[in-house]
Formats: structure tokens, C-alpha cells, sequence
């Protein structure tokens, strides 16, 4: 705005030249204007309004305003139709726009009584002194409320930023405890279950074996590497079926996936496997990873005689948090398809694909 003001009004400058106004003084007024119209948008864009911008430019259009008899030509020094005019105004809007009223208002009556005092010296009348005076009403009493709206509006902005902060730390809280829970329930009370079910005893090393594992899980002993490093998801999906208490027969095909998708790939299908050799008769399961351009898909399929996934108690961990909750986790889905000729649960991931149930 001081820019196309100081433009504008200099080519009006210019092309208004009438004696006894000199076109020598005016191009060099207008010159200087414009040149310092660049400085001050530069600083602006650059560094913001500062307050010495402001000082100079106070100054420059109290000058300019001083030297009316020599710059504005007489049929223009009243009304407010001069270029002098227009850049009084601009400087009192910019002084309300970088300051608060108890230094814009000074300033503002500064500029004014210049022009004032610059308009008597050439003879022309002082109606434009209301004009300015009501600027000076009116800029101020608008930026005042302006500046309580935006500090309205910061103190709300704050509070929503606290309480999404609050939100963030509570569901990243609840996602821990649920991870937390899932592996008690994958380790510890697995082990248990398998002690009070009278699957092992406390002399065998394999319960030993078990238990040490089980511990490092808890203890977060184990380090799953990096969150974005891809890993061959067929490997831990290897691992998961030699590590299950029944046979598992597997079709498992290259995938390369992040560590944490693959980790809970395998923590899900561990879950449903085990799920499998404790519920079921069955000795036998089958595993099977296959994947296409928009998603990997994990299967466990058994020969059970089923059981409907809605009513399963609240309290049971297994399939509703191990598998499908483990599952969410990664932005994937898990579904149950259980008959009374068997279970098939499938993984898949990510939860967008175009064929995810």
C-alpha cells in the first residue's frame, strides 16, 4: 500500500506541475519517495515492521508536508486532492498498524499539524485537518480492536494446542499400555497357561528357554531396529511358525516391509497360532504371506471346529487386541472367518487396499 501510494501519487505529482510549483523539486521529492517507498516494503517483507521504518517514514512525509508551497500546485492544496494528501494518510494508518494508540496517536497529530502548517504556508485551506483527525479516531479504535480480537483468538489457539497436547500424550499413553498388556498376554500368561494346563513342567529347559524370552520382552530388552528400516517379512513369519507348538506348514513369498509392520505381522499371526493350539484339537496349521502392488496379506488358517469371534468376553485379549488391536496399530486390519470346519484369520496391511474387507 506505501508503495502503490508513493508510485501513484508521484505520477499525479508530475503531471500536475502548474507555476508557480518548480518540476525540478517535485521529480525530486516524487524520487525520493518512491525510493524510499522500495526500502520500506524491502525491510517490511524481509524483517517485519520495525520501528525505526516507521520513525523514517514519519519524518519524510512531515517534510514532504512542510514543503507543500513548493511541491503542490494551487489548484490542488485544498479538498485533499494532492499526492501530499495521500501519503499523509498512508504514514497515519502505517503508525496505527506498527504501533499501539499511545505512540500512533502522537505520531498521527504530528503529520497532521505538519500538513496543517504546510497547507497555511501555501494558502490553502485546512479542511483536510478533520479528515486527518478522524484517521487518526478511527485507525486507532479499529486496530485496538483488532489487536483484543487476535489476542482472543491466541489465548483460544493456546488452549486447543494444550489440549491436543493432553490428547496426544493420553492416546500415546493408552497405545503403551495396550502394547504393554498385548505382551503379557503373547509371553507371560502364555507361559503360565501352558504350567497350569500341565503343557510343561519347571525342570525342562524349554520352559527355562521360554521364560528368558519372555522376560526380555517385558524387560524391552529386545530391539526391533529402526521403524523405517524394511525388513523380509517372510524371515519373522518363518520364526513365528518354527517357534508355534503345533505344525505349521508355510507358503511364505519375499516382502520387504518396515521393521514395525513386520513385528506386528508376526506378533498377530504368533497370537492366532497360538490361539489355534490352545482352543482347538487341531495339530496342524497352515501359514501363507503373498503380496501384490497395494498390499501384503497374512493368513492362518486351521481345520478347527470354530467359534463365533462375537462372543468372545471383553476381559480376552487374544484376538481382540492381539491380533486385530496389534494390527490397528500399524494402520492394517485383521479379520476372523470362523466355521465349523475351521478359523481363517487374515492380516493384511495397509488397511486401505482396495480389497481390504
Amino acid at each position: 500500500m506505501r508503495g502503490a501510494v508513493a508510485v501513484l501519487g508521484g505520477v499525479a505529482a508530475i503531471a500536475s506541475v502548474a507555476p508557480p510549483v518548480s518540476l525540478t523539486w517535485v521529480a525530486l521529492a516524487v524520487a525520493v519517495s518512491v525510493v524510499w517507498s522500495v526500502v520500506f516494503a524491502w525491510t517490511v517483507i524481509q524483517r517485519g515492521v520495525r520501528g525505526w521504518v516507521v520513525v523514517v517514514d514519519i519524518a519524510l512525509t512531515t517534510a514532504l508536508c512542510l514543503l507543500q508551497p513548493w511541491l503542490v500546485a494551487p489548484e490542488l492544496r485544498s479538498g485533499g486532492a494532492s499526492w501530499v494528501d495521500g501519503l499523509t494518510s498512508m504514514t497515519i494508518v502505517i503508525a496505527h498498524f506498527a504501533w499501539r494508540p499511545r505512540l500512533a496517536v502522537p505520531a498521527g497529530l504530528v503529520v497532521a499539524l505538519a500538513h496543517v502548517v504546510g497547507a497555511w504556508q501555501a494558502g490553502g485551506a485546512l479542511g483536510t485537518l478533520g479528515i486527518h483527525l478522524l484517521q487518526i479516531a478511527a485507525t486507532a479504535a479499529l486496530m485496538t480492536v483488532l489487536r483484543r480480537a487476535a489476542g482472543v483468538a491466541d489465548d483460544v489457539l493456546a488452549d486447543l494446542r494444550a489440549t491436543e497436547r493432553a490428547a496426544a500424550v493420553m492416546h500415546a499413553r493408552r497405545a503403551d499400555e495396550r502394547e504393554h498388556k498385548r505382551r503379557l498376554h503373547d509371553t507371560v500368561l502364555a507361559t503360565l497357561t501352558t504350567i497350569g494346563t500341565d503343557g510343561a513342567t519347571a525342570s525342562t529347559t524349554a520352559l527355562r528357554t521360554r521364560a528368558a524370552a519372555d522376560l526380555a520382552v517385558v524387560e524391552g530388552s529386545i530391539d526391533v531396529g529402526e521403524p523405517d528400516t524394511d525388513v523380509d517379512l517372510r524371515h519373522q513369519l518363518r520364526v513365528v511358525a518354527d517357534r508355534a507348538d503345533i505344525v505349521v506348514t508355510a507358503d511364505l513369498v519375499p516382502c520387504k516391509v518396515p521393521v514395525h509392520v513386520a513385528t506386528a505381522f508376526a506378533a498377530a499371526a504368533a497370537q492366532a497360532l497360538a490361539n489355534t493350539a490352545r482352543h482347538t484339537r487341531v495339530t496342524a496349521a497352515r501359514l501363507s504371506l503373498t503380496t501384490d502392488c497395494t498390499s501384503v496379506l497374512v493368513t492362518v488358517t486351521d481345520t478347527g471346529p470354530g467359534f463365533d469371534p462375537r462372543t468372545i468376553p471383553h476381559h480376552r485379549y487374544g484376538v481382540r487386541e492381539g491380533i486385530i488391536g496389534r494390527m490397528r496399530t500399524v494402520d492394517g486390519t485383521a479379520t476372523v472367518d470362523s466355521t465349523p470346519t475351521g478359523t481363517t484369520i487374515t492380516l493384511r496391511w495397509p488397511a486401505g487396499s482396495p480389497d481390504a474387507p
